[in-house]
């Protein structure tokens, strides 16, 4: 058993100790919040615009008919489900971008990306139940992003992983750290992916509530109009496809 004095001192040294991980996490919350602030200026002001656009888009589907329930079936119940997953991280993968966590963002645009594809799956009748989307499914010519997520993403590629890190080189001592950095390329590339997927989830969100409500309700029109505008800007600046 240990006396007053010893716990006195096991409990000091142990605050001490555990203080050292808020500091990392601090490091790694301060270095997140310099990458958001280079970010504004290497996003497009355009990306930005229609990225809020589709998410409002989205919100007023969820709301013009609260609590008033639609026609529904399985295959509805199952895309109104992904949709909702989809939309719920959708702040916290923007978060993930825009602060440097580049692997950790690929993870989630893999999974979103997966989730359009199941999407695809129920329409066409092929969803096959507990399996991985066929990205033969996905939007055509899109293929090869899910191939370039599915690498970053993936624990085994240690190169790949390596890239997206911050590199310390000091004399003989070569390794990696955890505090984020900003890669103005690789920044842009995934938050141009994130918007090209809320731009196709959202088109997913106004067809299924025609399915549910009639394609003749008004509100509808409302979300393709500003849909539609979302479109024009994306398409404007060459962010239509991310091929």
């Amino acid at each position: 058993m240990f006396d007053n004095e010893n716990k006195e001192k096991i409990i000091q040294s142990t605050g001490q100790f555990l203080k050292i991980g808020i500091e990392l996490e601090a490091a790694i919350e301060q270095a997140g919040m310099n990458i958001r602030e280079q970010a504004k200026n290497s996003y497009k002001q355009e990306w930005l615009d229609a990225r809020l656009m589709l998410v409002a888009v989205i919100s007023y589907l969820q709301s013009f008919r609260a609590n008033i329930p639609g026609k529904t079936n399985p295959n509805i119940d199952e895309i109104l489900t992904l949709i909702s997953v989809f939309i719920q991280g959708v702040n916290w993968v923007e978060r993930l971008i825009s602060e440097g966590q580049y692997v950790k963002a690929s993870a989630v645009l893999k999974q979103d990306y997966e989730i359009l594809t199941r999407i695809n799956e129920i329409k066409a009748g092929v969803a096959k139940p507990g399996t991985t989307p066929n990205v033969r499914h996905a939007p055509k010519g899109s293929q090869k992003v899910y191939g370039d997520l599915n690498n970053v993403a993936h624990p085994s590629n240690l190169h790949l992983l390596k890239n997206l890190l911050n590199q310390l080189h000091e004399g003989k001592v070569h390794g990696v750290s955890a505090i984020p950095i900003f890669n103005e390329q690789v920044l842009r590339e995934l938050y141009e992916l994130h918007v090209w997927l809320i731009l196709q989830i959202t088109r997913e969100a106004i067809i299924l509530a025609g399915e549910m409500y009639g394609k003749d309700e008004p509100d509808i029109y409302i979300a393709i109009n500003y849909w539609l505008t979302a479109v024009k800007v994306l398409e404007k600046f060459g962010s239509d496809n991310p091929e």
